[in-house]
C-alpha cells in the first residue's frame, strides 16, 4: 500500500480544520458587522426620536433621546450633540415647555442633517 494512502486522512483533516478557521474568523467578523449597525439603527433611532420630539414640543421624550443619542454618538458628532443637550438643559431650566428655541431647533436640524449619510445612505 503506498504511504501517500496512509497520509491521506491527516490531509484532509488538516484540510477540514483550515476550512474551520476561515469559518470562525468569518463568523467572528459578522458579529462585529451586526453590533456596528445595530449600534448604528439605535443612534440613528435616538436621533429620529430627539428631533420629532423637539419639533412636537415634548420636553421629556427630548431629553431622553438627546441623552441617548449624546451616549452613542460617534466622535465627529460628540459637539452637535452636545450642544442639543445643553440646549435642552436650558429650555428647561427656563420653562420652555414648547420647545421653540430658534438655536435648539437649529442645533437639533444641524445634527440630523449631519448625520443623513450615516443613518439614510443613497
Amino acid at each position: 500500500m503506498p504511504r501517500w494512502i496512509l497520509l491521506l486522512p491527516a490531509v484532509m483533516l488538516l484540510a477540514t480544520l483550515s476550512g474551520c478557521a476561515d469559518l470562525d474568523t468569518r463568523v467572528d467578523e459578522l458579529r462585529t458587522q451586526t453590533q456596528e449597525l445595530t449600534d448604528r439603527a439605535r443612534f440613528c433611532l435616538a436621533i429620529t426620536r430627539a428631533t420629532t420630539a423637539i419639533e412636537s414640543g415634548s420636553p421629556v421624550t427630548a431629553r431622553e433621546a438627546a441623552d441617548e443619542v449624546l451616549a452613542q454618538a460617534p466622535d465627529d458628532l460628540e459637539p452637535q450633540a452636545r450642544q442639543v443637550v445643553d440646549l435642552l438643559e436650558v429650555a428647561a431650566a427656563e420653562g420652555d415647555a414648547e420647545l421653540r428655541d430658534p438655536a435648539l431647533e437649529a442645533a437639533a436640524e444641524e445634527l440630523r442633517a449631519r448625520t443623513v449619510e450615516l443613518c439614510d445612505p443613497p
